[in-house]
């Protein structure tokens, strides 16, 4: 078992790495209040939208069937991060293209646990990929990878519509 193990660790590209230390740094991040330019928040749902879309395009076949399990995941995960960030006080800021945000104390565990997921449907491919086509554990990949992006989509919707309110409201 350790062999096993340490195998997949050995074999994992050094990008998987570099990236789960970037999410690391960027949830602890989070759990400070801080000021934040939209620009640094758009970093991390673009990083999951692209880590999705790239597993979509290619690890399975683009059909209505896929789109729409995607969509639903996205949607849903986008509802939920949106309603995640309704409990934290978001205000915009003096800086340009900046919000102030409260500790957000959700993010690090949902990226964790995107990573994991992810991490694991990427050492299921690699060892047996025929288990990814089966069609309960593709939906699976497909949904949870649309709800953790949606996730935070929907946390930087919430922080670009707090933005252009306050923006709205000194021009008006």
């Amino acid at each position: 078992m350790i062999d096993f193990i340490s195998g997949i660790l050995i074999h994992t590209p050094f990008w998987v790495y570099l990236i789960l230390l970037f999410l690391i740094n960027r949830g602890l991040k989070a759990r400070k209040p801080a000021t934040v330019a939209l620009e640094k928040l758009a970093i991390i749902p673009a990083i999951f939208l692209l880590w999705d879309i790239y597993d979509l395009l290619v690890f399975r076949t683009l059909t209505l069937a896929t789109g729409s399990l995607w969509l639903v995941g996205l949607l849903s995960g986008a509802a939920m991060g949106y309603i995640l960030s309704k409990r934290t006080v978001v205000s915009r800021v003096a800086a340009p293209r900046s919000i102030y945000r409260e500790a957000d104390y959700s993010a690090l565990p949902f990226m964790m646990l995107a990573f994991a997921v992810k991490y694991v449907l990427g050492v299921m491919s690699a060892i047996a990929p025929d288990v990814l086509q089966r069609p309960g554990v593709s939906a699976f990949a497909i949904i949870t990878g649309g709800l953790f992006a949606g996730v935070f989509v929907g946390k930087f919707v919430r922080y670009v519509r707090v933005y252009l309110a306050a923006e709205m409201r000194e021009v008006g």
